[in-house]
């Protein structure tokens, strides 16, 4: 109807969630099957390297083998946040692991260090604050880039799975957007907030350790992988789509222009090419000079006329043999 008023994006965003919530479900539990496996191994050899301590940052290697399965899940949330109705799960999934396995084992890799170098960065920092006021000026900066890289993570995946682009500019694209869509990358994180806010909310009023490990280990199973997704692709798709969309308009206006550009200074440095009319010449005055005649609105050299002539007879020769 014409007078139905606009809804607002949040409502969209919440249709669509709620609408798809099973589906959500489904790709969450699918995604907890290779967690399960890389998680429950990389503690294992924990346990044999470092014996009774945990040690973080190796855990947190189980990103690189585990990111290639997050492609399912990026493809699956990306599918219903733009709309699609009926998202076959399994289906999306799979082939979404399947065709991009290899670019996303080395997304992986480089999340895991850029994510590794913002925790330390942001730590050693903090654990300096009290020495100098200077610190408090390098963890501001350090934040900051630690988002911009957390804003370069959220377009990574999203841009393999949805381009076929090469990965410099995958990388680089995500970069621009990660300040350059800067809105919506705000909005992307309030939703992340939201989300983790519930989660913990109610992960704080529970006092028992091997409680807390059950409902972390449910949240992650049933709810947080997909939904999280879901919430950033969300705001950051419409806006990543356009700017790939103007940039690949405006490449092909350049291509077009120089490939115009190109095919005016061939015709100019090769006569021939032109589809010249002789009508209004008499050969037979021609000499093979560097004397002017006046031809079609301009002055040509008789010399380069008489090789334009006898290239043209030479053709339609050759084209008469053909036939």
């Amino acid at each position: 109807m014409d007078n139905e008023r606009k809804r607002f994006r949040f409502e969209v965003l919440l249709e669509r969630y709620f609408t798809n919530f099973h589906r959500i479900l489904l790709t969450n539990l699918i995604f907890a099957v290779p967690s399960a496996v890389v998680f429950a191994a990389f503690y294992f050899l924990d346990s044999l390297i470092f014996k009774d301590t945990l040690a973080v940052p190796f855990l947190l290697l189980s990103i690189i083998p585990l990111y290639p399965f997050y492609a399912g899940v990026v493809m699956v949330c990306r599918n219903i946040a733009r709309g699609e109705s009926g998202v076959p799960v399994f289906k999306s999934f799979l082939s979404a692991v399947k065709d991009n396995f290899l670019r996303f084992l080395l997304h992986g890799v480089l999340i895991y260090v850029a994510a590794m170098l913002s925790v330390l960065s942001i730590s050693l920092y903090v654990s300096m604050l009290s020495a100098s006021w200077l610190f408090y000026v390098l963890l501001f900066f350090v934040i900051v880039i630690s988002l911009l890289l957390l804003y370069t993570a959220f377009y990574i995946p999203l841009m393999t799975i949805t381009y076929d682009l090469p990965l410099k500019h995958i990388y680089k694209n995500s970069f621009l957007m990660s300040f350059g869509e800067f809105k919506n990358n705000i909005f992307a994180t309030l939703a992340l907030a939201v989300v983790f806010g519930i989660c913990f909310t109610a992960f704080a009023f529970i006092n028992s350790g091997m409680a807390k490990i059950i409902v972390i280990a449910a949240l992650w199973v049933l709810l947080i992988p997909a939904t999280c997704t879901f919430m950033y692709v969300f705001f950051i798709y419409d806006g990543m789509t356009a700017i790939i969309r103007d940039k690949e308009e405006l490449s092909r206006e350049l291509t077009d222009s120089i490939d115009k550009s190109l095919e005016e200074r061939k015709n100019a440095m090769n006569p021939q090419t032109v589809e010249e009319d002789f009508s209004d010449i008499d050969i037979s005055s021609l000499k093979d000079t560097d004397d002017y005649i006046f031809h079609n609105g301009r002055m040509v050299k008789q010399s380069t006329l008489l090789r334009m002539i006898r290239e043209r007879e030479q053709q339609e020769a050759s084209s008469n043999n053909k036939e």
